[in-house]
């Protein structure tokens, strides 16, 4: 799906081997913020493949650009998973920007799909030490399901409560809470969390979801297919599978 340039204009490799990195003229720099950003208007459309291309653009014209580094890792990393280039870019933006906190996280965040705990955590430790970054309790949940990934639910539970403590919007950390209290067997906990993230995020089909089936175990029928419902109504049009599970759970009660 994706295809990367492998050849170089002969001078460029000339430059190369001569050890003389190119420098983005004033005209380059600025064409790769314009792509840039066209990058950011196809991604929020939903247009990945435009995302992706305008990304290409931007860096071809500014190898070095922090922003479309970090950009591209997550596109490569969440819609297509290749991880190994995401972290190559992710890698490039912190070797241009050292305190790029954002590109650390994402770059954390692929350690922790890969299964790479201890990695991720280290990586979310550095991010939480820098006191100008403004969504830490992102890495402070992801980094709680790191630990929970890794056996250790007390400090998960820790880490994740402190997440939405500092952002009692976000959404994720209360499924995370919901879904670790589920698993441990703790159904009051478990249902309350999901009942936060239903409040926080009430167009999330999800959310009803994961709520209904708790209600469900609570033996709340009613609160259950009410959420039930309302799941398979939300359920976008990329979530068929979702919304097909939310019409068989209702069809059971």
């Amino acid at each position: 799906m994706l295809r990367f340039a492998s050849a170089f204009r002969p001078l460029a490799l000339v430059l190369a081997l001569a050890g003389c990195a190119h420098v983005p003229t004033e005209k380059e720099r600025r064409k790769a913020e314009i792509h840039y950003e066209l990058a950011l208007q196809a991604q929020q459309q939903g247009h990945v493949q435009d995302a992706l291309r305008e990304l290409q653009v931007s860096l071809e014209n500014d190898p070095d650009y922090p922003e479309a580094n970090n950009a591209i890792g997550i596109l490569l990393h969440l819609a297509f998973a290749r991880h190994a280039e995401a972290m190559g870019h992710y890698e490039r933006a912190l070797k241009v920007r050292p305190t790029f906190s954002e590109a650390r996280t994402n770059l954390a965040n692929v350690h922790l799909d890969q299964g790479r705990y201890d990695e991720a955590i280290k990586l979310y430790e550095q991010v939480l030490n820098d006191m100008l970054y403004v969504t830490p309790y992102i890495a402070q949940g992801n980094m709680g399901w790191a630990f929970y990934k890794k056996g250790d639910t007390q400090r998960a539970v820790g880490s994740l409560k402190a997440a939405v403590t500092t952002n009692p919007g976000f959404c994720m950390g209360y499924r995370n809470l919901g879904i670790i209290f589920d698993e441990t067997g703790k159904l009051d906990e478990s249902c309350r969390n999901f009942s936060r993230y239903r409040e926080n995020c009430p167009e999330a089909a999800d959310a009803h979801m994961r709520e209904g089936v708790c209600l469900a175990k609570q033996g709340q029928a009613e609160g259950a297919r009410q959420a039930f419902s309302t799941c398979e109504a939300k359920a976008k049009a990329g979530e068929q599978e979702l919304r097909d599970d939310c019409r068989r759970l209702l069809e059971k009660l």
